[in-house]
């Protein structure tokens, strides 16, 4: 027969185990938080060849430009965040850009800051913080950033679709104040094993 102080320490241990189970069928697992990057790491990592097309503007002397560029994307350490890094030609000469994107816990959602060595400044800081917005639906990736020319504000929305695992398409457009949008840039991503100017950088 149980005594009542062995009864009470099994009805102690069977509430603390109950408890338990009902927070952990309630609080997803920590890691899910990263579950966004980690997707859309899945579905970029690697190294990619590009076929690159700006289409002609005001702003680049109504010309088409053309030609050859690299891509790669790669988790950082400790799986923290997507580095992607870019070489491509563009109406302002040959141009290098890096972004890093990343899982704001606070805010629930992607964030990135993206490093164009056609920026004075190099690192956009300010356009992280608040210019930036991030999108990943399993399908299709999306960064939407006002940008300010001639004193007018713009939206640049550039975005990646039809990805499989050896292609994707990625491109670009701009939305003026009065609302039109005007497609700037194609590109077209083929996966590779090597690249010759981001490899070894």
């Amino acid at each position: 027969m149980k005594t009542p102080a062995l009864v009470a320490i099994i009805l102690s241990l069977l509430a603390i185990v109950t408890a338990t189970a009902r927070v952990q069928s309630v609080t997803p697992p920590a890691s899910s938080a990263l579950s966004p990057l980690a997707s859309l790491a899945k579905a970029l990592s690697g190294k990619w060849q590009l076929q690159v097309r700006f289409e002609p503007a005001s702003t680049t002397g109504n010309k088409t430009i053309e030609g050859s560029g690299e891509e790669s994307w790669s988790v950082g350490p400790g799986g923290i965040d997507l580095i992607e890094q870019e070489h491509i030609p563009s109406p302002y000469g040959e141009t290098f850009l890096m972004g890093i994107i990343w899982w704001d816990s606070t805010k629930k959602q992607l964030a990135g800051m993206e490093c164009n060595s056609q920026l004075s400044f190099t690192c956009d800081l300010k356009g992280a913080l608040n210019d930036i917005t991030m999108t990943w639906d399993g399908k299709r990736f999306e960064i939407d950033e006002i940008e300010t020319h001639d004193g007018k504000r713009t939206i640049w929305r550039e975005y990646w679709t039809d990805i499989t695992p050896t292609s994707f398409v990625q491109s670009g457009d701009v939305t003026q104040p009065d609302g039109t949008t005007t497609r700037f840039m194609n590109i077209r991503g083929h996966r590779v094993k090597k690249l010759r100017s981001l490899d070894g950088m």
